[in-house]
């Protein structure tokens, strides 16, 4: 820029103002590995030197500082300290000349995992592994890959851990079935590369039973008895092990419910203690009951419980039979119900045997309000529909007073399990006459089953690892 100035004399002097002093431009990062990144932007030719500032929060408050002569528009930042877990790294580009500073945006990067080293399968069950590596610096998350060969191209999976936590949990696995496993660090946008895969093998499965639940509403509908047969009929040829009525009659009917239900193919029996239209009936070939009774929950309902033990491994666990308050306006009073039950149970169940709660909570998550599933989840159970890998008949409402085949997938009623179960499959037991329910309608209910397995005991793996899946993964490549 030209600036005229006038002089006494009358001369006229022309002289150049200074180029204003422009901030750096095109800030990028490219991390060379666990503790060195090259930094590189567009600068101008006017300037005396760039200084680099790098650090580990945006302020960077505390900060490791590089100068760069004029002419240099990048750096190799190689002595930057690793972290477990990862973090985000920032960096900035100060244009300095004469004094003044002109800077650039503040950038972010994060460095390169370090190798995952030392995998170990740590242990097995018949449906899950826990496995094991040394802490990788720079790394926050996981991917882990599961295939049923070497090349993980059989039955491959991958998913990603929300933790930084050098070890993974899972379960679901088929019993006596080899897998291969292989993870690969992550920090933020940088992946490190998969370890050398391991192999292992599930332990057998031991014992799985069919558990069942049934509201057979024996007093509000019509010709009971008949009804009754059908349905024992139905859960001798669905080959049920164990479950629990609702609605079965208590005093008025419980005789016909115990004559009805009892022996057929499956030889079963009514455990003792039940009451109040809630009853429970079992396999004595499979199970041996060693306890059982029933209490008030509150607003005229009490809660049937009994205590088994499975004659093949020996494992103890209790079968509650659950039925809460109807009515979709009332969660309030489920609520409270449900915190008896639990308060009730874990006085029962004091050394925190494996459990099930199955029956009509008269709640669901097509609800507005589901208080009991909210409590049942807190407390540690799951409803077994979630766990099984293809529920059948899962689009079926588990009730249909109104009559008709609703499909909306709305359940009132549920089997809820302990961590220490493997669901092997759930099903809704619907009996159908084409497109239709078939006549006569055993209930205004439809039946449920789980096929459920608890092994003999044994060191827990733990708590299955919080994961996400991982789209758009090759997991066959090396």
């Amino acid at each position: 820029m030209l600036i005229v100035g006038g002089l006494a004399t009358g001369l006229a002097l022309t002289y150049a103002a200074p180029d204003s002093l422009d901030a750096p431009t095109k800030l990028s990062a490219t991390p060379l590995s666990p503790t060195s990144v090259k930094l590189a932007w567009a600068g101008t030719d006017d300037v005396d030197s760039y200084v680099v500032k790098v650090g580990s929060d945006r302020a960077l408050t505390k900060s490791r500082t590089t100068r760069v002569p004029a002419k240099g528009t990048s750096v190799t930042v190689d002595d930057l300290s690793a972290t477990t877990p990862g973090i985000d790294r920032f960096y900035r580009i100060d244009a300095v000349r004469d004094g003044k500073v002109r800077s650039s945006r503040t950038a972010r990067f994060t460095l390169k995992p370090g190798a995952i080293d030392a995998l170990r399968v740590k242990q097995t069950t018949a449906d899950g592994v826990r496995v094991a590596w040394k802490k990788v610096p720079n790394a926050r998350q996981f991917d882990v890959t599961m295939a049923r060969d070497k090349a993980f191209t059989k039955d491959a999976s991958t998913v990603r851990t929300l933790g930084g936590a050098n070890s993974y949990v899972t379960r679901g696995l088929a019993a006596s079935t080899t897998y291969w496993v292989r993870i690969r660090p992550v920090n933020g946008d940088q992946v490190g590369a998969f370890a050398k895969p391991e192999k292992f093998r599930t332990m057998p499965r031991k014992t799985s039973f069919r558990v069942g639940t049934w509201n057979v509403c024996s007093e509000k509908c019509s010709g009971y008895a008949g009804r009754a047969r059908i349905g024992a009929a139905f859960f001798n040829q669905n080959k049920i092990d164990i479950f629990g009525l609702q609605e079965a009659g208590g005093q008025r009917v419980g005789a016909t419910t115990n004559a009805i239900w009892s022996g057929g193919s499956q030889q079963f029996k009514r455990a003792y203690g039940g009451a109040e239209a809630r009853y429970i009936f079992f396999r004595p070939k499979l199970f041996t009951q060693l306890s059982g009774g029933y209490f008030s929950i509150g607003d005229g309902r009490h809660t049937t419980w009994a205590r088994f033990r499975v004659k093949s491994t020996g494992r103890v666990f209790y079968y509650v039979d659950i039925h809460l308050e109807n009515g979709k306006g009332n969660d309030a009073k489920r609520s409270r119900e449900m915190n008896v039950v639990l308060s009730r149970m874990a006085s029962i169940n004091s050394k925190g045997y494996p459990a099930i709660y199955a029956g009509d909570f008269n709640s669901g998550r097509h609800r507005g309000s589901d208080s009991p599933g909210v409590k049942m989840r807190a407390a540690g159970f799951q409803d077994s529909v979630d766990l099984a890998k293809s529920p059948v008949n899962r689009e079926f409402n588990t009730s249909y007073p109104g009559g008709g085949t609703p499909r909306s997938g709305a359940h009132v009623d549920h089997i809820f399990v302990s961590d220490d179960f493997s669901v092997l499959g759930w099903r809704q037991l619907v009996r159908l006459s084409g497109g239709s329910y078939a006549r006569p309608a055993v209930s205004d209910h439809n039946a449920l089953s789980a096929d459920l397995a608890l092994d003999a005991q044994a060191k827990s793996i733990g708590v299955p690892t919080a994961t996400t899946t991982v789209g758009g993964l090759n997991t066959a490549a090396p």
